[in-house]
């Protein structure tokens, strides 16, 4: 009689499901096992790639701030100094200088004198309280755009309280990438790590930006694909966050050299604007009385100013974020003009 088999039978496939259920449960163990592993591995990642964008997002805010603190300085200094002694000289004529063809029409009241003023009496307003009372925002805006050509609109600070200047408009109030560069410190309001759509380079950084949060927001801990899915988020942005490391090195170097050649301008300006100090002194204000020698004293510091207003007048980086290739152009000209100085 067969029936006597009938427990054999269930105990063979109870044994059988039991086998299949203790490899089930190491196959789920060993999955959960991994996707923790890729979870953390991916989180890991997206920390570093993190930390590199503050690192370099930082360092290249610092380096714009600097530019912004060295055109303000240079402007309510030399160039102040210049601007209050050249303005003395009656009748100056400086047609009759040698090679320097932009100069010609250079003179207390022309165009380019005038803005060169006004940005003047601006930076001493704006810093009558220090440099400690200007927000950060207006900085980097201060070092990102023109200064004398009009390029920053509003820029005003209410030099009689010392608030902080905080109101921006134009170009300035809007771009993104200043903001996100500022921590949100334009009016534009606090755009965070993922925040807006920030350009640098041509690459639309904010979306890249919010895979690193989406990575550490995830519930799929135990999935193993969603872990899968976690792992190529966090390759994607690495990648990204390489490529924006990138475009702010190039930012960062260009604010750097920007600076360096306003310093070294700078130290020129000074000696020349003393040395035209001193032929007011003992000449008088009249062109007419002055020098063939003592004329082209006057034009050589005519040409640090005007060379240094180029500078002051040249924006870092374009309305959508990218580096203005502009810049370039000017410090390679300023450059040049600095090399003849030291052959001179």
């Amino acid at each position: 009689m067969p029936l006597p088999l009938i427990p054999a039978v269930v105990a063979g496939i109870a044994a059988i499901s039991a086998a299949a259920g203790v490899k089930k449960g190491f196959d789920a163990k060993r999955d959960m096992d991994k996707a923790k592993v890729l979870n953390q591995t991916s989180q890991d990642i997206a920390k570093e790639a993190e930390e590199f964008i503050r690192m370099a997002k930082d360092k290249t805010s610092e380096a714009i701030t600097e530019l912004g603190e060295e055109k303000i300085r240079v402007l309510t200094t030399s160039i102040n100094d210049f601007v209050v002694n050249f303005e003395k000289i009656k009748n100056i004529n400086l047609k009759s200088s040698q090679g320097i063809d932009e100069l010609k029409d250079f003179n207390p009241t022309s165009k380019s004198f005038l803005q060169l003023k006004e940005a003047s009496f601006e930076a001493k307003k704006i810093a009558i309280n220090g440099l400690a009372a200007i927000g950060s925002g207006a900085l980097l805006a201060y070092g990102t755009y023109s200064v004398v050509m009009g390029g920053l609109g509003g820029l005003l600070v209410t030099a009689t309280t010392g608030t902080a200047l905080s109101t921006l408009s134009g170009v300035a109030a809007t771009n993104a990438t200043l903001a996100w560069l500022g921590g949100g410190a334009l009016t534009v309001g606090g755009l965070g790590m993922a925040g807006g759509m920030v350009v640098l380079g041509g690459l639309v950084a904010g979306p890249a930006l919010a895979i690193g949060g989406a990575i550490f927001a995830s519930q799929a801990k135990s999935a193993l694909n969603g872990a899968y899915g976690n792992y190529d988020k966090a390759k994607a942005f690495k990648k990204q966050a390489r490529n924006i490391g990138i475009t702010l090195k190039g930012i960062y170097l260009r604010a750097v050299q920007l600076t360096e050649l306003l310093q070294k301008l700078d130290l020129y300006l000074a000696y020349q604007v003393k040395t035209m100090k001193t032929i007011i002194d003992n000449k008088g204000v009249d062109w007419q009385n002055y020098s063939r020698s003592e004329q082209e004293d006057i034009y050589m510091c005519v040409q640090l100013a005007k060379t240094i207003k180029v500078v002051l007048d040249t924006s870092l980086l374009k309305q959508e974020g990218q580096l203005d290739e502009a810049s370039e152009k000017v410090l390679e000209e300023g450059n040049r003009f600095l090399e003849m100085l030291t052959q001179a």
